[in-house]
Order: C-alpha cells, then sequence, then structure tokens
C-alpha cells in the first residue's frame, strides 16, 4: 500500500514541472521609449511568449522580416488584435510543432514604432531545439560556443544577445520536481 501512494506521489510530482516554459517580453519600458524588452528571446516549441504593456500605446503583430514591418504572410500569423494601453499582458503560443533552429520576427504596428527598411520597434523569437538548453553546444568549426543557448541558431540581423532560454528555466523546474518527488515519496512511506 505504501508503495502504491509513493509511485502515485512521485509520478504527480513528476508533471508539474513539464509544464511549458513563460517567456517574458515587455513591451515599452519605464523611460517610456517604443522598444520590446528583450528585443531577441529564445523559446522552445510549446513555450508562452508572454508580451507586458508596461508603458505607451503598443501591438505585437508577427512579420516575415525584423525590417518588414508588415504581417507576415502565414495565415496562423501571430497578433494581439489591435493596438494597446499599458498594463496589458498578451501570449504568444509557440506551437509545439515549431521547426526547431528557425525564427520570426515580431513588430509594433502603431504607426512611426516600426520603420520599413530600417526596422525600429521590432524583435526576434529564436526557436530553439532540445540541445539547446541554455549551455554551450559544440559550435561550427570546434570553436567555443555562445553560452547564451544559440549556438545552432541561424544569424540574425538584430544586436543583443538571446534572452535566457526557456529550456534553462524547465532544467531548473526538473530538479525542483525531483526534489519535491522525493519528499513525497518519503511522506507517503511514512504515513
Amino acid at each position: 500500500m505504501k508503495t502504491s501512494f509513493a509511485s502515485i506521489f512521485f509520478v504527480a510530482s513528476l508533471a508539474s514541472f513539464a509544464q511549458a516554459a513563460d517567456v517574458m517580453v515587455n513591451v515599452g519600458n519605464a523611460k517610456g521609449e517604443n522598444v520590446f524588452e528583450p528585443a531577441k528571446v529564445m523559446a522552445m516549441p510549446g513555450d508562452n511568449v508572454v508580451f507586458t504593456w508596461v508603458s505607451g500605446k503598443h501591438s505585437v503583430i508577427e512579420t516575415d522580416s525584423l525590417t518588414a514591418c508588415a504581417k507576415s504572410a502565414k495565415p496562423n500569423a501571430a497578433t494581439s488584435d489591435g493596438a494597446f494601453l499599458a498594463p496589458k499582458t498578451w501570449s504568444w503560443p509557440v506551437p509545439k510543432d515549431a521547426t526547431p533552429n528557425t525564427k520570426t520576427w515580431f513588430y509594433c504596428g502603431v504607426p512611426g514604432h516600426c520603420t520599413p527598411g530600417t526596422g525600429g520597434m521590432a524583435g526576434t523569437l529564436l526557436i530553439g531545439a532540445a540541445g539547446d538548453a541554455g549551455g554551450a553546444a559544440p559550435a561550427p568549426g570546434g570553436g567555443a560556443a555562445p553560452a547564451n543557448g544559440t549556438a545552432n541558431m541561424p544569424p540574425t540581423p538584430s544586436d543583443g544577445a538571446a534572452a535566457k532560454s526557456s529550456a534553462v528555466r524547465n532544467y531548473q523546474s526538473i530538479a525542483a520536481g525531483v526534489v519535491l518527488s522525493s519528499m513525497c515519496m518519503a511522506a507517503a512511506y511514512v504515513l
């Protein structure tokens, strides 16, 4: 009987950390600037990119190029469905079948915030792969790989490093889940 309870608690605790991660992006900032912070993020298929309006009136629209400032031709292109004033939060779920090691872009559709050809208020979403857990993967040519989990990512014209990988946060959750499951097993055994 005790073994059954321990097994049930162990499986339940494993389920507690198998959820999608939230990758946070601020829309505008405390200075009132028209920016996405960070402007480059990495998410895994199944994660959610959570946009939080901090200042100003902004929108979030998926685009096919960092400097296009035009809605993507994809039939299911992501959009916040309008421009909104802070405070607001909107989530962009990364499809579970998204192709790893690819990227897409987003921009603010408010007039003057994104300028075709030069960009402006725009950002990059890198879709990570299982090996991009935030650690250093082997770089092409045998050199040192970046420690931000983007070793297998195609180059992007945007500057700045990618935000901490959601996979790193998932790994930390796994560690917490193992500790929780051990505690549950001990508690079930004592009962």
